[in-house]
């Protein structure tokens, strides 16, 4: 019984502790995340949302290197998708193709820009869909700045985006 109440005591307390104003939540969540992982910032991580029946998804963002040494995403998982990987954009002839890339290179004191026509995250067998509001877990591996874990906000299909979308080649999925 003396267990159970301390047991008690200990929740109400956590619970307290843990109910700070968002605004603080948001400043503490970016300071640990900036302090973990002081060379790597990752901003606007998005995806689009999808039909309830499509395979495949893509997620986007800014990642930025405050580092002196360049860096590079080795990889990426998500636990919304059976797989998931680096993909790039090249252009042959009048098509635009989507290809799988081993890594993309972020230089020192410099960004990348994942986005519609260019690098982007491909996340295949989607396991549940993308809908409008909700958001995806994603995890980047960087070679030096190692493991760094995102939220990534799912956008509604008519929400825009500052690049056009062109016609992607999806046939190797």
């Amino acid at each position: 019984m003396r267990l159970t109440a301390l047991a008690a005591s200990l929740f109400a307390l956590t619970l307290s502790a843990a109910a700070p104003t968002y605004a603080q939540q948001h400043e503490h969540t970016m300071a640990a995340t900036q302090e973990q992982h002081a060379s790597i910032v990752v901003t606007a991580p998005w995806s689009r949302e999808l039909p309830p029946t499509a395979p495949v998804g893509a997620a986007f963002m800014s990642i930025e290197n405050h580092s002196d040494q360049p860096d590079r995403l080795l990889s990426a998982n998500s636990s919304i998708a059976d797989i998931t990987e680096l993909h790039a954009h090249i252009h042959e002839g009048d098509v635009m193709r989507m290809v799988k890339v081993e890594t993309i290179d972020v230089p020192a004191h410099g960004q990348v820009t994942l986005q519609p026509g260019g690098y982007h995250i491909m996340l295949i067998d989607l396991k549940n869909p993308l809908v409008a509001g909700e958001q995806l877990p994603l995890t980047l591996q960087f070679e030096h700045a190692g493991q760094i874990d995102i939220t990534v906000d799912i956008r509604s299909s008519d929400a825009g985006t500052s690049v056009e979308q062109p016609a992607m080649d999806h046939a190797h999925h």
